[in-house]
C-alpha cells in the first residue's frame, strides 16, 4: 500500500470516530477498511445500554464492504481514543481472519492513538498465525473472490 492510500485510511478512520455511538464507554472507536478494489469502508463503534448488542468498529466496517458487494480485503486502520490506541479485539480479529481467506490476503492492521499517530502495524496472519476459518471448516468460500 502507497503512503498516500495508507494516509487517506487513517484518516477515514479518525473521522469515523465522530460517528460513533457509545453511550457505555464514552468512547468512540472508528475503524476504515481497504478493500483490495481501492474502496475504503467506515465503521464506528455501536454500543447499547443492553450489554452485548452492540458492534465493534472493525465489524461495522466490515459489514459496510459486504453490504456493498465487497469481501476482499486489504487493510484495517483502527483509531482508538487513548495515546497507546488498540489491537482489535478477538472477535473482530476472527472477523479479518476469516475473510482473509476469502480474499486469499494476509490482512494488514494498522493501529492509531486519538491523533491519528500509527502505534502499530501488524497483520491478521501474524496476530492469529493458526486461526481457524472457513478453509479450516471446510467451507467453500471461493464465490466470493469477485
Amino acid at each position: 500500500m502507497d503512503k498516500v492510500t495508507k494516509e487517506k485510511l487513517i484518516k477515514s478512520a479518525m473521522k469515523a470516530i465522530h460517528y460513533a455511538y457509545h453511550p457505555v464507554s464514552k468512547k468512540g472507536v472508528g475503524a476504515a477498511l481497504l478493500t483490495q478494489k481501492g474502496n475504503i469502508y467506515q465503521g464506528a463503534n455501536v454500543q447499547s445500554v443492553i450489554s452485548g448488542l452492540g458492534s465493534c468498529a472493525e465489524i461495522c466496517s466490515i459489514y459496510n464492504a459486504v453490504a456493498h458487494g465487497e469481501y476482499c480485503f486489504e487493510a484495517i486502520a483502527v483509531a482508538f481514543p487513548s495515546a497507546k490506541g488498540a489491537r482489535p479485539c478477538g472477535a473482530c480479529q476472527q472477523m479479518l481472519f476469516e475473510f482473509s481467506e476469502v480474499g486469499q490476503k494476509d490482512i494488514k492492521i494498522i493501529c492509531v492513538n486519538e491523533k491519528g499517530k500509527i502505534v502499530e502495524e501488524t497483520s491478521i496472519k501474524k496476530l492469529m498465525p493458526k486461526g481457524y476459518g472457513p478453509k479450516e471448516s471446510g467451507r467453500d468460500v471461493s464465490g466470493y473472490r469477485k
